[in-house]
């Protein structure tokens, strides 16, 4: 298998010869742990070019990691591994998919996670609104962090623009994960109106839209968790 792998890239040098194969890449645990490269995959990487840096094969790098840009994994894959990496054709990240699901687009979506949110929900979202944004309105919903508590307490009058239905959206793991959790039940048990009381459970609830569901990870720590 490998002598055939070889034996096919090295036909690739020859002009006007396509490729009948390519390579479909994860990044963590194959490519990097964490930020760190793992030595052999620059090397590994120096047989897939030909001498002008261009690949020989057809090259896709998947991954599970939603809270960044392609356009940020694109140019941390080139530094890493010495060669171009195109975010266009080359990059899919856990959230790419999600330009597909054209029926919620036009929908209020609440996302979470961390980084850019409303810059990576432009994959499509028209009316993202952040967890942070929806605790600036209803700052009497986030009540765990003591220090972030309002001094005064007051009846919410406010409420968050909304679009029917609501719709959320998990791009990938957040920092504050009480904050996330609590707001997105409130979200889900009050149908989208966070501010209103809840009687009872509303099924089917509002629809849930999950990039990542892996919490188990090692990157450079030495044991998964």
């Amino acid at each position: 298998m490998l002598n055939s792998w070889r034996l096919s890239t090295r036909k690739c040098y020859e002009p006007n010869v396509q490729p009948t194969f390519g390579f479909l890449f994860d990044i963590d645990g194959v490519l990097v742990r964490g930020k760190t490269p793992i030595p052999a995959a620059k090397n590994a990487f120096q047989k897939l070019v030909n001498p002008q840096g261009q690949f020989l094969v057809p090259v896709v790098f998947v991954t599970n990691a939603g809270n960044c840009l392609r356009q940020k994994k694109a140019d941390q894959l080139s530094h890493i591994l010495g060669v171009p990496v195109s975010k266009l054709n080359q990059v899919m990240m856990s959230h790419s998919p999600l330009r597909m699901f054209k029926r919620y687009h036009d929908k209020c979506v609440l996302v979470s996670g961390q980084g850019p949110l409303l810059d990576i929900a432009n994959v499509g979202f028209y009316h993202p609104i952040t967890i942070d944004m929806l605790r600036e309105t209803y700052p009497l919903l986030d009540m765990v962090d003591h220090d972030r508590r309002p001094k005064i307490l007051f009846h919410q009058k406010f409420r968050l623009g909304h679009i029917d239905p609501l719709t959320v959206v998990l791009f990938g793991e957040p920092v504050r994960w009480e904050t996330n959790l609590q707001l997105i039940i409130d979200v889900l048990l009050t149908n989208g109106y966070p501010g209103n009381p809840h009687h009872q459970a509303n099924y089917p609830h509002i629809p849930v839209l999950a990039c990542n569901m892996d919490l188990v990870w090692v990157a450079e720590a030495q044991s998964p968790r």
